[in-house]
């Protein structure tokens, strides 16, 4: 970081202001007295905003502040403290002048512009990707603003959908990523039987009744539904699978017991807690132990997406959810 950077507004032909910012370790470093220079006002006024821009948390000083030796004019050096971009940035949106309306000019100009043009260009691209920009934001508030979620559940959704992002590249990598669902077949996979599966729902009731977390209707049999989502897992035509490797039969095991609702109550505990088995009684099928792959608060807001999505919605979820099952690769 170099002491002679310097930051000009000026206003170009077109009348409009423009900032020249000079570069250093990739961002823009000015000192108090070029800052006096650059928003035109006394050095008293600057201080009292970069003092009240630390006081009041916006930003932390050791991130932000570098020290600097500068010789004086009397040849005297003396270390003197420069302040990036971000505090550039603050104290702009804080100074009463004349100068620091054009600079909030210029920096809203810039500001809209990134996310105006941002915005058209990543759903542009995540429309050519076939990936459901608007049901993923729309699935995510309806789920915070339904469940109330502003506990650890909130959390552990906002995770899933930071993961999901991140894996599905929403924000970045178009380019070099597609989405789509896990196409991979699997062999030797191993189902689940209605008559194993109701005493192991059995020992699970009545664990959490004994912990206050369940009553008499859980997990009670409505008709045949339950028997069916197991069923139509092991379903295909010819030589096909419908659900032809591990992650695609688990996301849906998931998502029939949910939102079929073959349970009189409990359909969101009995579904993750049969996901989960399944998934352990495949393990041979898996790249990592089920628990490095879902954890408890993923498989919460798991659970709380799926019941809170929409049935258009269903290819979406089951997207989202086969893509924390890794599967081993052949």
């Amino acid at each position: 970081m170099t002491s002679s950077h310097q930051i000009q507004l000026f206003q170009a032909a077109d009348g409009k202001v423009e900032l020249e910012v000079s570069l250093d370790q990739d961002t823009a470093w000015l000192s108090l007295d070029q800052m006096v220079d650059l928003f035109a006002r006394d050095k008293s006024v600057i201080s009292r905003h970069i003092s009240n821009i630390f006081k009041e948390g916006e930003l932390v000083r050791d991130s932000v502040v570098a020290k600097n030796a500068t010789t004086a004019a009397d040849g005297k050096i003396y270390q003197v403290s420069y302040f990036n971009l971000d505090v550039i940035i603050s104290v702009g949106y804080r100074v009463k002048s004349q100068r620091g309306v054009q600079f909030r000019q210029w920096a809203t100009g810039v500001l809209k512009q990134y996310l105006v043009e941002g915005y058209t260009l990543n759903q542009r691209r995540l429309q050519e990707r076939g990936i459901e920009f608007e049901q993923v934001v729309q699935l995510l508030s309806q789920t915070l603003a339904n469940q109330q979620l502003v506990t650890e559940q909130g959390a552990a959704v906002l995770q899933v959908i930071n993961d999901y992002a991140r894996s599905w590249s929403l924000l970045q990598g178009y380019d070099e990523q597609s989405i789509g669902d896990q196409t991979a077949r699997q062999t030797d996979m191993a189902g689940l039987e209605l008559e194993q599966v109701l005493p192991a729902i059995a020992e699970l009731k009545q664990a959490l009744i004994a912990k206050g977390e369940a009553t008499e209707l859980f997990a009670q049999l409505r008709g045949d539904g339950l028997a069916s989502a197991l069923g139509t897992l092991e379903q295909g035509f010819g030589d096909e699978w419908f659900y032809p490797n591990v992650a695609s039969r688990a996301a849906h095991l998931l998502y029939f017991v949910i939102k079929n609702h073959p349970l009189a109550d409990g359909n969101k505990r009995t579904g993750s807690f049969l996901f989960l088995w399944y998934l352990r009684n495949n393990q041979h099928l898996l790249a990592k132990p089920v628990d490095a792959l879902v954890n408890d608060n993923t498989l919460v807001a798991l659970a709380l997406l799926v019941a809170e999505s929409k049935p258009d919605q269903k290819e979406l979820i089951i997207r989202l959810v086969q893509q924390f099952i890794t599967l081993k690769a052949n």
